[in-house]
């Protein structure tokens, strides 16, 4: 007998019996789509214990993982396929309640890698003056139309939208660019939203009291991408220091007066020469040495620096103009 540890519970079971049988035998919930011929993927665990004494995968379960794109991380195995011959544990890496739809969607769950991200945040200034000035929808309304504006700014700049929270953005460059690219995407994305958001101004200039404000953030880094949550609530995004350090560096724009704070090492990786730079150094709540940024009040002054003009940088504008209802 060998034991199969789940992250909830333990079994014991025959060896030579599949972590998939072993997970029916005792009623473990565990997707399995395709019913454990190897067809599917949906059964796949994670391995959380010495790999050393697993046997190597067939010739068919290689052929599946690499088809999911998991051949190249030897703790990803099919329960299916997988007989331990000592003991074992495991975590199943996808819900259990994954259903056929997910098999003929060809669905893929991102299980996770590093990569160099330039991550970008874009947070409206003064909604809570905005609702109280307003009804509900209107007010709601108002932020969906900014946020449409910056993530057509986003797509356009070659990044991806990636979290809203609350009246701001998570963008993501550098998902499938190299490092130098997704530097350069990610200034120029900055000079689209200042675009973008002044043509929705001049849409609303007549309903708004003052022009709609807004800070970005942008820094760049080695991160971990991958889809996070539970259950039916998984979202793709990134985590690590990168990150957060671009979320205080958009929240930095209020203390700077200006609209939008880039990292040097961004600045540097884009190709923009040091010497058409102004640099200041600013302290990171987290951080024990301070960091150099770039502060600029207009974001196509920094996409100028890049070879492009603001007025390339200003002419991509949203396929449906911001607004429209």
């Amino acid at each position: 007998m060998i034991t199969v540890s789940y992250p909830n519970r333990r079994v014991r079971v025959p060896r030579g019996l599949s972590i998939l049988e072993a997970s029916l035998r005792f009623n473990v919930p565990h997707a399995s789509v395709c019913g454990g011929r190897a067809r599917c993927s949906t059964c796949r665990v994670r391995i959380v214990s010495d790999r050393s004494t697993l046997p190597r995968p067939s010739g068919r379960e290689a052929f599946v993982l690499a088809r999911v794109g998991a051949a190249g991380n030897p703790a990803i195995r099919l329960a299916c396929q997988l007989r331990p011959q000592a003991d074992v544990a495991v975590i199943p890496v996808l819900p259990a309640n994954v259903g056929a739809d997910f098999v003929r969607n060809r669905k893929r769950v991102n299980i996770g890698q590093e990569r160099y991200i330039v991550s970008m945040f874009v947070d409206m200034r003064g909604s809570t003056r905005l609702a109280e000035a307003r009804l509900p929808f209107d007010t709601v309304f108002l932020i969906n139309r900014f946020l449409e504006a910056a993530s057509q700014a986003v797509v356009d700049g070659g990044g991806q939208p990636n979290q809203f929270v609350g009246d701001g953005l998570l963008a993501l460059f550098g998902l499938h660019a190299d490092p130098a690219t997704a530097c350069r995407q990610a200034i120029r994305a900055a000079a689209m939203v200042a675009s973008n958001v002044e043509h929705m101004n001049r849409q609303f200039a007549s309903e708004l009291q003052e022009p709609i404000q807004f800070g970005i953030g942008i820094h760049g880094g080695e991160v971990i991408i991958g889809d996070i949550g539970f259950r039916d609530h998984m979202v793709f995004t990134a985590l690590g220091d990168a990150v957060n350090v671009a979320a205080r560096l958009q929240d930095m724009t209020k203390a700077l007066n200006c609209t939008v704070v880039v990292s040097e090492d961004v600045c540097n990786n884009a190709g923009i020469a040091p010497d058409r730079l102004t640099r200041t150094k600013v302290s990171i709540r987290g951080r024990d040495q301070p960091m150099s940024v770039c502060a600029a009040a207009d974001p196509t002054s920094l996409a100028g620096l890049l070879g492009e003009t603001a007025a390339t940088c200003g002419t991509q504008r949203p396929a449906s103009a911001p607004g429209s209802a």
